[in-house]
């Protein structure tokens, strides 16, 4: 009984390895796998570091370690490690072979992923804490950052918060200023440099908002201060021109 119970699960595991196999031998069209502005995302609701449920099913069986698909080239598209249909770790190829996105666990709550434009250069950092974004960080393509967002550690409020242009200058940043109150300082730039607009910011838990507090200062393209504006509980209360 035992011998036939012994050969019954070892022919289902070989069957499941070659219908893996089967399935990772599938081929596909560039143009059909690759969004211009997201990249290689079919395997996102295969994620489950993201939330996702969805299994990835192979003639019947849930995948589970090692699959590969190709393009029809038969240049690698993508390489992933699979439990129960679920990637847990990946990487996505480009038909040139570069990397499109590498994805991986660094433990059983947070993860990485990393995306590059089709040259190579850095497209976007991200760290996940369970299925949500505790950092993210977008790249322009000539590699300097233009996007930069990172929470605290239970994913509450900001830590910091940035946007810059192409030239990675600063357009505003948002840095938090004291820890206990919630304060933040924001700051709004202009192409050349010179601070537009700068004053204070305060994160509301129980609305899960930002409002604008205090004096606010506005500032002309040299430099120069033209504008104080006053507020309380996110609203005007009173401007003056310098």
């Amino acid at each position: 009984m035992m011998k036939t119970i012994f050969y019954t699960l070892s022919f289902l595991l070989a069957f499941n390895a070659f219908a893996q196999n089967e399935e990772a031998a599938k081929k596909y069209i560039p143009e059909a796998v690759i969004d211009d502005k997201y990249g290689i995302v079919m395997y996102k609701n295969l994620n489950m570091m993201l939330g996702s449920d969805t299994v990835r099913n192979v003639s019947g069986y849930a995948a589970n370690g090692f699959v590969k698909d190709f393009y029809v080239t038969g240049q690698m598209l993508h390489r992933g490690f699979y439990v129960e249909g679920q990637l847990k770790v990946y990487r996505n190829f480009y038909p040139d072979g570069t990397v499109e996105r590498n994805f991986r666990m660094m433990d059983t709550k947070k993860s990485k992923m990393d995306i590059y434009y089709k040259d190579g250069t850095p497209k976007s950092k991200i760290t996940y804490i369970n299925n949500e974004a505790q950092s993210w960080e977008d790249f322009y393509p000539n590699g300097t950052l233009e996007f930069i967002e990172v929470y605290d550690k239970n994913i509450q409020h900001y830590v910091e918060k940035a946007n810059y242009f192409e030239d990675g200058t600063p357009e505003n940043t948002l840095v938090l200023d004291n820890k206990k109150k919630l304060t933040y300082i924001q700051t709004y730039y202009y192409e050349n440099g010179k601070v537009k607009k700068v004053g204070q910011m305060k994160y509301l838990k129980t609305e899960f908002d930002y409002q604008n507090i205090g004096t606010w200062v506005e500032y002309d393209e040299n430099g120069k201060a033209i504008k104080e504006i006053k507020y309380a509980s996110g609203a005007i209360i009173s401007e003056k021109e310098l």
